[in-house]
């Protein structure tokens, strides 16, 4: 009876869908990157910016020039391991995680606002942002499964530049899938080496 218990929960564990919110906005005199409405950074403050000012400890100068000393003999070591491992297997990972069927699925919504100061800049601009739309679409389909995708582009004719995105985006995963990309992943890159 345990042992049928503990296997429903890895089940369910594995296999119930977790919804990962997103929200991004950017303006002129604002910005903010937001998880489930929880702030990670802004220009207010943040989790982020929180955890990167708080005090590191000192280290001593002597230190510091011996990794810098160090540092160079790394990448002189590297340059020369680098040779070896030219060609990565980037057609092989694209491949695998295109024709991937257990994809998380997306849901993204954008909206961009902008003016370049110039009414004719603006509206030659508006019909080439359009044009980004279906490789942006392309992009999203090779990892996930897209739901809905809005990407709407508002020209300003104003004699002044002006730019606000707004990005909203609902990524729906589970640890299954999320384990079987890194195995895609890490297979690509193996077989590489081989």
């Amino acid at each position: 009876m345990h042992i049928l218990i503990i296997f429903v929960v890895i089940v369910l564990i594995l296999f119930i869908p977790i919804p990962l919110s997103f929200h991004f906005y950017v303006s002129k005199d604002r910005f903010y990157v937001k998880i489930y409405n929880i702030n990670l950074l802004s220009n207010d403050g943040g989790l982020i910016k929180k955890f990167l000012n708080k005090k590191k400890p000192k280290e001593d100068k002597g230190k510091n020039i011996e990794k810098t000393i160090d540092d160079h003999k790394d990448d002189n070591d590297s340059s020369n391991k680098k040779v070896k491992f030219k060609e990565t297997p980037f057609k092989k990972l694209y491949h695998n995680l295109a024709y991937n069927k257990f994809k998380p699925t997306l849901k993204f919504d954008s909206n961009i606002s902008y003016s370049l100061g110039d009414s004719s800049k603006t509206a030659i601009a508006f019909g080439l942002l359009y044009n980004i739309n279906p490789i942006l679409l392309n992009i999203f389909s090779i990892i996930f499964k897209v739901k809905r995708y809005k990407n709407d582009f508002k020209p300003i004719f104003k004699d002044k530049i002006l730019f606000e995105l707004t990005l909203n985006s609902i990524i729906t995963f589970n640890l299954a899938k999320i384990i079987y990309i890194c195995f895609i992943i890490i297979k690509s890159f193996n077989k590489n080496r081989r």
